[in-house]
């Protein structure tokens, strides 16, 4: 994506709100014990690929200065880096690339996903729909105030997508199957409310 194509922009926003729109609906249905039709079992599909987009920019944004003791960094780079001494054993030989690879949207959607999970507490009541709630709120979800907790949660979103879309949301503990709806759900409001003010008009106006 060109950040500086404001139509680009504008466009990639959209498709981004509408997947999370998609996925907060599909894991509706699977938190009330509902079976998922194909194009929604896609849905879930695409929104595991869009958390493994936000997990690389979350790696390619993060500077050790925001990583506030060493135990911290370490334990970082142990998740973040891969041990390929299983693929050389196979055979397999890597050869340096003299090319570097320039980032696509991974930090773009990192930082949108980091802008959602800290608005997700003040989620206006209007915009809480989790299922068998009995108050419209998640103030009581913490924002993640590390970088450790960041990719914790990313990877909790992760594991419940992935659960939801092969398996039963009950082996997963509610309160990460509630942690991630949520987030799917800031994120779609988040959308729709800048697009709303891109547009100069109320975020519940029509199309």
């Amino acid at each position: 994506m060109r950040l500086w194509d404001v139509r680009a922009g504008l466009q990639a926003l959209q498709t981004l709100g509408a997947l999370a729109e998609q996925t907060r609906a599909a894991l509706a249905r699977r938190i009330q014990g509902e079976s998922l039709p194909e194009n929604a079992q896609a849905t879930l599909h695409s929104a595991l690929d869009h958390l493994s987009e936000v997990r690389e920019g979350f790696i390619l944004s993060l500077r050790t200065a925001a990583v506030l003791s060493f135990a911290e960094l370490r334990a970082l780079v142990e998740r973040v880096l891969m041990d390929w001494s299983a693929w050389e054993a196979a055979g397999f030989r890597f050869l340096p690339s003299f090319q570097l690879a320039r980032p696509g949207d991974q930090v773009f959607f990192f930082h949108h996903a980091y802008i959602a999970m800290g608005v997700l507490p003040r989620l206006p009541d209007h915009a809480v729909t989790f299922p068998h709630q009995r108050r419209p709120t998640y103030a009581d979800i913490p924002v993640p105030s590390t970088p450790g907790e960041v990719l914790d949660r990313i990877e909790e979103m992760e594991h419940v997508v992935w659960v939801a879309e092969n398996a039963d949301l009950e082996a997963v503990p509610p309160d990460s199957v509630r942690r991630t709806y949520a987030f799917f759900e800031a994120s779609a409001w988040l959308v729709a409310t800048e697009l709303a003010r891109w547009r100069g008009r109320p975020a519940g106006g029509s199309s």
